[in-house]
């Protein structure tokens, strides 16, 4: 048995915010040195859906939230956690200043704990997730099958992921891959994090896909789910900042970032796109798609899609000389 001085402390801060939020509040948790966060929405249970008619999910006996989001992250016990607090209650508190509501920017909450206390308990609130018409996340360890020939199952590691489908960014570029892709495309997945979109891209018949993070740890991540998931063999994933460093070019160039993210991407889209590919933006504040839609004007990008979940937006664009 371990000793207790041998158990190694972790320093836990909870933000209490909206679902709208909750991508951005993760952002500044990883920004903070997190290597991932855990999310409770109390929009998460319209999103698992039965396997079969006879399969019911009583709410009253599974732990989920009755109302807002929180997002947790487990930082090592060290001598920087005052200042790493500090940055996050700042960051979080100025967020209504970029568009959310007040509710997103707190209450924050701390506690010190031992490694063992949640290292895998956790795991009881994991559980299949139905993202789109045909996927369904479904975490590492469960023996969930299929329950028909048209789902497909995404295995993903919750406890090490960025994002395991639930957001409604994820699930809006989702709708976009299903709507745009016919099968055989090339694609570039920019900002990868868990690697979820490029497996799910695989599922649609990518014809090879190039997934970048300029974030090690995100790429560590992504790789170790793709390993999860043998029909994803044909994804590579690559260090860039954006699109900076690479030199090839795609059918499909998909980002699920901060609007703020976005913004400096989108220049250099144009120069990565083949004739007729298209471009699939998501990450955006609904405030912030006037925005984004003027900046792909001005690199000569036009929207054919533009999808709404909530608060969230996602566009699909092409070459405003190849469209009509």
């Amino acid at each position: 048995m371990r000793k207790e001085a041998d158990l190694v402390q972790w320093f836990r801060i909870t933000v209490e915010t909206t679902t709208a939020a909750v991508a951005a509040v993760s952002e500044i948790l990883t920004a903070a040195g997190a290597n991932g966060v855990q999310v409770a929405d109390a929009a998460d249970p319209e999103h698992i859906q039965a396997r079969t008619a006879d399969e019911v999910f009583d709410w009253r006996t599974i732990p989920h939230r009755q109302a807002g989001a929180a997002v947790t992250a487990y930082y090592p016990v060290d001598d920087q956690d005052a200042a790493r607090l500090a940055q996050i209650q700042s960051r979080v508190a100025a967020l209504p200043q970029a568009g959310f509501t007040a509710a997103a920017a707190g209450p924050v909450h701390t506690k010190i704990i031992a490694d063992e206390d949640w290292s895998t308990n956790w795991r009881q609130y994991y559980r299949p997730v139905r993202i789109s018409r045909f996927l369904t996340v479904v975490p590492a360890w469960s023996d969930y099958q299929p329950a028909n020939d048209q789902e497909q199952i995404i295995r993903m590691d919750p406890g090490e992921a960025f994002g395991t489908g639930t957001h409604p960014t994820t699930q809006l570029s989702l709708a976009l891959l299903e709507m745009i892709m016919r099968g055989g495309e090339s694609l570039i997945d920019v900002g990868t994090g868990a690697g979820i979109l490029s497996i799910a891209a695989t599922l649609f018949g990518a014809a090879g896909i190039l997934a970048t993070d300029i974030d090690d740890q995100a790429l560590n991540v992504a790789r170790r789910n793709i390993k999860l998931n043998p029909q994803a063999r044909n994804i590579r994933l690559e260090p860039a900042n954006l699109l900076a460093d690479v030199t090839e070019r795609a059918d499909i160039i998909m980002a699920n970032i901060l609007a703020e993210v976005l913004l400096p991407l989108i220049p250099q889209l144009p120069d990565h796109l083949r004739p007729q590919g298209t471009v699939i933006l998501s990450g955006i504040y609904r405030d912030k798609t006037a925005a984004i839609t003027a900046a792909l004007a001005q690199h000569g990008l036009v929207p054919i899609y533009t999808l709404t979940n909530g608060e969230w937006a996602a566009i699909a664009a092409k070459r405003q000389t190849e469209v009509g």
